[in-house]
């Protein structure tokens, strides 16, 4: 039976969620102030292609499709503050449980829980 490409994502990123992977995505430096509360583990298994925190502002809701580790919804949780939420949706079970898993220890870290993770698929 072949492989549907939703599949290949999808065992891909269990497998990133899982190990990190170094050349799964392409690297970008994000602000080392917005990291500091996002757990290591999170950041070692982020695999994203961009940062758009420059277009977040306070307040605003955002919406991160293929949002794996949780990463940019926590740094976008920093800026949107909390009167702001986010929304991160994904398909893979393991990226979910990563992310789920970190998000009260970032809640913690900066005073306000203002994200939730769901799992879906974007296409």
């Amino acid at each position: 039976m072949e492989q549907t490409a939703t599949d290949a994502v999808r065992t891909r990123y269990a497998a990133g969620a899982r190990a990190r992977e170094a050349a799964l995505c392409c690297a970008v430096d994000y602000d080392p102030a917005l990291l500091k509360a996002i757990p290591s583990e999170v950041i070692e298994r982020d695999y994203g292609c961009g940062d758009p925190s420059r277009h977040v502002r306070p307040g605003d809701t955002v919406l991160d499709l293929g949002s794996g580790s949780g990463k940019i919804c926590f740094i976008a949780s920093q800026i949107v503050g909390p009167e702001g939420q986010v929304i991160g949706i994904d398909m893979t079970d393991e990226m979910l449980a990563l992310a789920r898993n970190a998000a009260p220890r970032v809640a913690k870290a900066i005073g306000y829980a203002n994200v939730r993770f769901h799992k879906g698929r974007i296409e």
